[in-house]
Order: structure tokens, then sequence, then C-alpha cells
């Protein structure tokens, strides 16, 4: 089950009003010139207390008819036919050039489009002949031509 963007948000939010109630709280105790021992309940207390609100939300929140659409509640996957980028096999074997440095992403004019791409971990120069070697998804893999022993941008 993944967070919703809106539902991560509200979390960071409301960690950091208690982070700074928290900050707020220790530096009015010890300026107040409270002993250390209340200071160290008081916090302690309001740890539990966070804690308890914490467990209490992530147990009962999900299930709750207010915030069900808070959640994804399902997931596809490419078994059930969800494809979220098509392949781009029609590029394995192209020539292009390197439009910057690979090193190892970056991008490359590859039969007049440019193409964000891959290395197998080598650095290429901008400006370099390299031919695709593979995709996967919107992976596009690509070789120096010099190491394939391939022609020029096609």
């Amino acid at each position: 089950m993944a967070w919703h963007p809106k539902f991560s948000l509200l979390g960071a939010l409301l960690l950091g009003a208690v982070s700074l109630g928290l900050l707020l709280f220790m530096l009015g105790r010890l300026s107040a010139g409270a002993e250390l021992g209340q200071w160290l309940v008081g916090v302690g207390l309001g740890l539990v207390i966070l804690f308890a609100t914490g467990v209490g939300m992530v147990r009962y929140l999900p299930g709750s008819e207010r915030f069900s659409g808070m959640l994804q509640q399902g997931a596809t996957s490419s078994d059930e036919g969800y494809v979220s980028a098509r392949a781009r096999t029609e590029l394995v074997g192209q020539s292009g050039i390197a439009a910057s440095e690979l090193r190892p992403v970056g991008i490359a004019d590859i039969a007049g489009e440019r193409v964000q791409v891959t290395t197998e971990g080598g650095w290429v120069k901008a400006g370099t002949a390299v031919v695709v070697v593979r995709a996967e998804g919107m992976r596009v893999v690509v070789k120096p031509a010099r190491e394939i022993g391939a022609g020029s941008s096609s």
C-alpha cells in the first residue's frame, strides 16, 4: 500500500510542528529554571503522547471512511496489462551521437530524436558516435560505436 503525496506532506508538516513545539517546550522549561527531573518528565510524557498518537493514526486512519481517499488501495502490474511506458525497442541497433556527456546517463540524438540514454557504466564524451544495444522499458542502453565496430549516425 502506497502513501498518497498529500498525506506525506501533511505528515511532514505535523512532524515539523511537533518538533518545533518540543523545542520551544524544552527552551522554555530550561530558561525558566526548572529542575532537570521535571524537564525530563515533561519531555518523556510528550514523547509518549506523540508515540501513542502516531500508533493510533497508523492503526485506525487507513480503515477510516473519512481518510479512505488518501491511500492508494490497489496496484497494477504489467502482468495485468498495465504498462507505464512503452518499451523503445525500435531504437535497438540504431546509431546516434551523444548530445551530452554520458556519465553514465545523458542525452543522445538517435534517429533525429533526443533520447535519454545510459551506458553500461562507462563515461562517453559528448559528440561520440553511439549505438543502442538494448531497450528495457524507458531505459535505453548505448555503447560507443567504436566498441561495437558499427557505423555512423543515421
